[in-house]
Parts: structure tokens; C-alpha cells; sequence
């Protein structure tokens, strides 16, 4: 039998829908019936025999489009949804903007701070490890002609240090420690300071030792070569090593350390004076302490024979009797030769004693003698050549000490001077021909000498001029006490006038005098009386030459003669032989 077919068939196929669909289509069909007054249409199927989908506004269209609705459902809800998030983006883009700048920027300084925290810590760990942890590099060694000594840390370990620690540094942190860079210009500035100050310091220091030289007049010359010493050199307390340059500057400030460890000082403020010194220029040991107190050079020059060494003798006795006269007065000689040629200067100066020219061989060295008075001390250089050194140029121009002094002395023999000699009386020559000297004319020593004085002043840069130049000359006239008596004494004629009529010494005051800016004429004697006490004239001559110095040093001179002129006279009075006026005439003091 044949299946159903038709209505039937349909029918059946209604049948065999789920009831719910049938209530549907009934409500539906009643719906559509009330509201149009027709019967809705009849459902329709697919080939598949499901029911078409219902088309718009309620009717039911069939599908024709193959799913392509349902694709383009998809794509404007997804479009409205971004749609929508665009819109949210924009409203809050400023918001989510500041949220992201934030989150880098805090994560870029919580990266920064621990990344500068390690850095900084591993650069002080290294400059800790170099300034305080003995990791500092090794000074180099003093080179050739340079000081034994240990550079101060501004004359180049501040440097160094700075280098060895970024070095250092920079090996362990490789490229970041490109991030220290300010680190390391602070560094650099803070050194940079600290020599700017330090050197400063340097110059301050170095002045102000300078200017005390200065004002205190103290001049440095060596007595064994003449030179004049900028500063002494000195030896090391310790190991005795030569420095030769220990004021301030790369080697040390206040103090300087030997590299045997020894701190020395670099001021004579501080008690440089007190080590022992050595010329830099001849090593020779310097004795006198230079630097301590003024240095009073005083040259002696004359024909053979003529009295210095005596007179130097003399000179040193009443120095030492006027300063046992004193309160807080001291006279001391320097060095070993100078303690040995002035040790038996009493027993020189004695009468009966006869002292014999100094051998023209013989080293030329100053005698230094130290003395003191009233809080104030002198170092004085007296310097006795050979006469036979001043009687060719060529050995004059070795006496170097010429050019260092302001103040000179000229000694004349009278007994040499052959006018004086005839003027005496046969049986006063025959008393003193073994006293009498063969002396050449003392205006050939005082021509050399002048010539000398002029050159090396001309190499020093001064002149000498008697208002330019404060140079003085003292002519002294030795052997006063063998003169006393006889018919060539001066008596009561002052010792310029007798100077230049019984001596015949007239040409050389006169040249003298406009040579020099002052000119005095002295007639001493070199000899001790009975109680080894130093003729009074000998003191009139030191007043004369120590009258630029301090006061004190003229009152402790004025102490020792009788009364308040000891060894003078006023013009016109008889003068006592060996002795000097009170006010000598100046020759040619107004030119």
C-alpha cells in the first residue's frame, strides 16, 4: 500500500511534531485569526522538512542567503564592541596614558636606585680599599738630584689615588660604570680643591719665611765658598741623607718625611735652623746655623804683614770682654777652625808676642763668631786673606765674600809706610826695625780691592755709590802702641788729618770718599794690658762697624770702655795713642 500523500501525509507529518510546536502554531493561527480576520497561512518547510524561519514583522520568508545573516550579526556586534572600547579609550586616554608613564617611570627608578645603589657601593668599596685599605699604589722613587724624601700627598698621590679607583672601578662594573661618571667628577673637583688649597698654603708658607729674612735682614753666605745661600741644605737626624731643598712644596708642608721615616722641618720657624746644614753649593758644613739670626759679613784686606790677623784677635777679645761685662750677653765662636784660631787670643795680643802673616796658601774661610746681647743675636763673619792674595787681580777676583758685604776694612801698617820710617829718629828705627813689615803701598791693595768690589757688584746688580749703595770703609791704622812715643804719633791731630799728612794716605781717603758712602780713619793697637784686658781702641772700632745693627749691641761695646767715650778725646785734646774720637771726621761724607 501506498504511503500517504496529500493532506494526509501532512497531516501525519503535523502529527508527528513535538505538541509544543502545535500549541504554537494554534495560539498563533488564533492570534493571526483575531487580529487580520484570515487564516494565517500555512507553515512552510524546507527541502530538509524543517519549518522556514519567520521573516520580518512576522512573516515568514524563506532562507536564501546560505547563513550569511548570521555572519554579519556577528560582525556588527563585534564592531559595536569595539566601537564601544574605542569610545571607553578615548574618554579615559589620558587616564590610561598617566598610567602607563607611571608604571615606567617606577619601574625605571626602582631599577635606577638599586643599579646606583650597587654602583655607589662598589665605588666606595674600591676608594676604601685604595685611600684606607692599603691598596694605595707605591710612590715611585726619588730620581736622580731629587730629595730623599717622600711626597706629600698633594705632590701626586692625590692623583694617583683618583686614578687607581675609577680604574679599579671601572674593571668591575665594565660598562655601567659609565653611570659613575658624576661620581667621578665630584671626585675630581674635591681633589682639584685640595691642591688649589694645599699649593696655596705652599706660597703663603714660602712667603712668609721670606719676608722674615727680609725684615729681619738675615743674609746666608757661606764662609767656605762665599756664595750667597738661597736656603741651606740639610742632613736627614736620622740616617743623615742630604736634602736639598726642604721648604715647602712637593715633598711636604709644615713637615717632610725622610724615606727612612724621619719627619723633618721645612720652616726655620719651626726649628730647621737647628739641623745640621750644608752649603748647596760646595756640601760644606755650615756650622753657624744660617738662617737663625742675621749674618754680618766684614772683610779685612791689607798688604802682608800689615796686622789683620792680630787685629782679628783683638777684635774677638773685646767682643768676649764687653759680653762678660753684660747682662745676657754671650759671645761664641763657630766651627772648629774658627774656635781654634781665636782660642789663645789673650796670649796673642800680648806684648811680647809676635804674629806672624798669614801663608798666602792658606784656605780662605770666614771666622764666625755668635754673638748676643739683649735678646738679639748676630752672626759675624770676619774674613783675613792672605796680603799676598790682594796684589794681583787674578787672585783678588777669588775672594768672592767681597761681593756679599756692605762694610770693609783697610789695615795699614804705619812702620810700613816708608815716609813714616823716615820721619823717626835713628834710635826709634833701631827700636822698632824688628817690628816693621815690608809692605807694599797700601793704595795699590785698596785699587784691587775697590776694582773687585765694583765687578762683583756690577754682577749683582748694585753699584757702588756713596748714596746708592750703603757702603762704608774703615781704615785702620794698626800698631798704635809701638807709634806712642815717637816723633811720628799723632798727639793731639785728629787720625784723618794725620792720616793724610804723616802717612801720605791723602789720594786714598780721597778716592775712598767717593768711592764709598762713609769713611772713617782708626788708629788702634792690638794688644792686651797686664790683665789681658783689650785696648779700648779696638772697641771704638766695633761700635763703628756694629753701629747699623741693633742698639744693643753698641751698648754692650760702650760698657766695656772707661766712661762714656772710652778711647776717645775731643778735637783739639791730646788723643790716646790707640784709640779713636768719638765723632772721627767723615772724609768726603757730602759726596
Amino acid at each position: 500500500m501506498s504511503g500517504p500523500t496529500g493532506e494526509g501525509a501532512t497531516a501525519g507529518a503535523e502529527g508527528s511534531a513535538p505538541p509544543g510546536g502545535a500549541a504554537a502554531r494554534t495560539r498563533g493561527g488564533a492570534g493571526g485569526r483575531r487580529a487580520g480576520g484570515h487564516g494565517a497561512p500555512p507553515s512552510r518547510r524546507d527541502r530538509t522538512g524543517r519549518p522556514r524561519t519567520a521573516g520580518f514583522a512576522g512573516e515568514l520568508w524563506p532562507r536564501r542567503d546560505g547563513g550569511r545573516a548570521d555572519l554579519g550579526t556577528g560582525c556588527a556586534a563585534a564592531a559595536s564592541v569595539a566601537v564601544l572600547g574605542l569610545v571607553v579609550v578615548y574618554v579615559l586616554r589620558w587616564w590610561l596614558l598617566a598610567f602607563l608613564v607611571s608604571a615606567v617611570v617606577a619601574l625605571g627608578v626602582a631599577a635606577a636606585v638599586v643599579g646606583g645603589s650597587v654602583l655607589t657601593g662598589l665605588y666606595f668599596r674600591r676608594t676604601h680599599e685604595v685611600m684606607f685599605g692599603g691598596g694605595r699604589p707605591e710612590d715611585p722613587p726619588p730620581g736622580e738630584g731629587d730629595d730623599p724624601a717622600h711626597r706629600a700627598y698633594h705632590g701626586g698621590p692625590a692623583w694617583w689615588d683618583l686614578r687607581t679607583i675609577v680604574g679599579r672601578t671601572w674593571a668591575a662594573s665594565a660598562l655601567w660604570g659609565v653611570l659613575l661618571g658624576a661620581h667621578f667628577a665630584v671626585h675630581a673637583l674635591v681633589v682639584a680643591a685640595y691642591l688649589a688649597a694645599a699649593w696655596t698654603f705652599v706660597g703663603v708658607l714660602r712667603v712668609v719665611d721670606a719676608g722674615l729674612l727680609v725684615v729681619r735682614r738675615v743674609r746666608m753666605v757661606c764662609p767656605g765658598c762665599f756664595l750667597r745661600l738661597g736656603y741651606p741644605a740639610y742632613l736627614c737626624t736620622r740616617c743623615g741623607r742630604r736634602h736639598g731643598a726642604i721648604r715647602p712644596g712637593l715633598r711636604g708642608l709644615l713637615r717632610r718625611r725622610c724615606l727612612c721615616g724621619a719627619r723633618l722641618p721645612t720652616l726655620l720657624l719651626l726649628g730647621s735652623a737647628d739641623l745640621d746644614a750644608l752649603c748647596p753649593h760646595c756640601d760644606r758644613g755650615l756650622e753657624h746655623r744660617p738662617g737663625e739670626a742675621r749674618e754680618f759679613v766684614l772683610p779685612l784686606f791689607g798688604s802682608a804683614g800689615a796686622g789683620k790677623t792680630r787685629l782679628v784677635a783683638g777684635m774677638n777679645l773685646a767682643l768676649a770682654q764687653a759680653a762678660r761685662g753684660t747682662r745676657e750677653a754671650y759671645v761664641e765662636p763657630v766651627g772648629e777652625e774658627t774656635v781654634r784660631r781665636l782660642r789663645d787670643s789673650e796670649r796673642l795680643l800680648t806684648a811680647a808676642h809676635r804674629t806672624g802673616p798669614t801663608p798666602p796658601g792658606r784656605e780662605v774661610r770666614g771666622l764666625t763668631v755668635r754673638v748676643g746681647a739683649e735678646g738679639r743675636t748676630l752672626l759675624l763673619q770676619v774674613y783675613d786673606a792672605a796680603g799676598e792674595r790682594f796684589n794681583r787681580s787674578a787672585t783678588t777676583e777669588e775672594l768672592t765674600y767681597l761681593g756679599q758685604a756692605s762694610t770693609f776694612v783697610l789695615v795699614v801698617d804705619p812702620l810700613g809706610v816708608e815716609a813714616v820710617w823716615r820721619s823717626m829718629t835713628a834710635g826709634e828705627r833701631s827700636r822698632l826695625s824688628g817690628h816693621r813689615s815690608r809692605v807694599r803701598d797700601p793704595e795699590l791693595a785698596y785699587g784691587a780691592v775697590r776694582d773687585e768690589i765694583r765687578r762683583q757688584y756690577r754682577m749683582s746688580g748694585r753699584r757702588l755709590r756713596p748714596r746708592r749703595a750703603r757702603t762704608r770703609l774703615a781704615v785702620v791704622v794698626t800698631r798704635g802702641d809701638l807709634v806712642r812715643g815717637t816723633s811720628a804719633a799723632p798727639g793731639g791731630m785728629p787720625p784723618e788729618e794725620w792720616a793724610a799728612r804723616t802717612l801720605g794716605l791723602g789720594n786714598l781717603l780721597r778716592d775712598a770718599a767717593a768711592d764709598f758712602g762713609e769713611v772713617r780713619v782708626f788708629l788702634t793697637a792690638s794688644v792686651a794690658d797686664g790683665s789681658g784686658t783689650a785696648h779700648p781702641s779696638l772697641s771704638a772700632l766695633l761700635r763703628w762697624v756694629l753701629a747699623g745693627e741693633s742698639a744693643a749691641f753698641a751698648g754692650m761695646l760702650a760698657g766695656s770702655a772707661p766712661g762714656s767715650g772710652a778711647g776717645t778725646a775731643p778735637r783739639g785734646a791730646p788723643v790716646p795713642l790707640g784709640s779713636a774720637p768719638p765723632r772721627p771726621e767723615r772724609v768726603g761724607g757730602g759726596r
